[in-house]
């Protein structure tokens, strides 16, 4: 079947293509990003869609389709498919793939509109078996409620050179062009999928793992943490620890690190020289040292806010 015998397709509301006169409030507005499903901000503005239905940029991250589960408003920088009948959340999920699928159909001079994403061949509802349930996934992929322990965030703090802590090395690639399909994910500096731009042959030599890799481009500063084996383009910086240090210090530090993230920009870039003179401020013990079990203890009460308050 084709997606305009299940949906009536047309684009989002014009009168919030621009965002300036429109006050903060509580009516979430969806519009063309690709992550957060496409939530722009929340707005002082009535709610015109009622869920469950599909949105599709049709502009900046076009074709990343979404299924929106609250009521809300959607600008027109976006595609709105509203179901013709009601259909169980499983099949507007499967929907959104096929689209997301489809997308590399589209670009600018070919932009998704209602017409051409209505040609968009599915499978009839009738068709389809699954066991999946969402209402059993979501509840599986939700963060159970986990109790904050009081903690005392007066700790000893120091100066650490990035360089201190971290053996720090631009990645190996340039290039794909000589590498064939495998098993290894190589990095990019995209912020989706962990920086994950495909998979790849790639030697054992020329590969990492447990380590920090940091975008050079992009949105620089950005880091990210393996723990499996990977490799990494020359645009991104490996950050590979020079002694054993807990994987809940690598992640605090990865954390730190995003928080200093204003500090860079497009015509201030990071790159290797200065990742090696960066300073980060971390807790010590009474020997001055890196106080690792500290960290632990913040990063498994889940509190990390409380530390950078105080």
């Amino acid at each position: 079947m084709k997606l305009s015998e299940l949906f009536n397709i047309d684009y989002g509301q014009r009168e919030y293509h621009s965002k300036e006169n429109i006050d903060k409030g509580k009516t979430l507005l969806i519009s063309s990003q690709g992550e957060d499903n496409g939530c722009y901000g929340f707005f002082d503005i009535e709610v015109k869609f009622k869920p469950p239905f599909i949105t599709v940029p049709s502009t900046g991250s076009i074709g990343e389709a979404f299924v929106q589960l609250y009521p809300c408003c959607v600008d027109d920088n976006c595609l709105v498919l509203i179901p013709k009948k009601e259909y169980p959340l499983e099949y507007l999920f499967y929907i959104a793939s096929i689209i997301r699928h489809h997308k590399w159909r589209f670009m600018y001079g070919r932009q998704i509109t209602p017409e051409r994403l209505g040609r968009i061949e599915v499978i009839n509802i009738e068709k389809i078996k699954t066991k999946e349930d969402y209402k059993t996934i979501s509840q599986k992929l939700t963060p159970q409620k986990q109790e904050i322990k009081e903690i005392e965030y007066k700790p000893k703090k120091r100066d650490f050179l990035l360089s201190e802590l971290f053996e720090i090395a631009s990645g190996e690639y340039h290039s794909i062009n000589t590498l064939k399909s495998g098993k290894v994910p190589l990095i990019s500096c995209s912020d989706n999928d962990n920086g994950i731009s495909g998979f790849y042959d790639i030697p054992e030599n020329k590969t990492h793992k447990e380590c920090i890799t940091i975008a050079y481009d992009g949105r620089p500063l950005t880091a990210k943490f393996h723990n499996y084996k990977f490799s990494a383009y020359d645009n991104v910086g490996v950050l590979k620890p020079r002694f054993s240090m807990k994987r809940t210090t690598i992640l605090f530090i990865s954390l730190i690190l995003n928080i200093e993230r204003w500090r860079y920009g497009y015509g201030r870039k990071c790159y290797k020289q200065k990742l090696e003179k960066l300073n980060i401020k971390l807790p010590v013990n009474k020997d001055n040292e890196l106080d690792e079990d500290y960290i632990g203890k913040i990063m498994k009460s889940r509190d990390v806010f409380g530390y950078f308050k105080n």
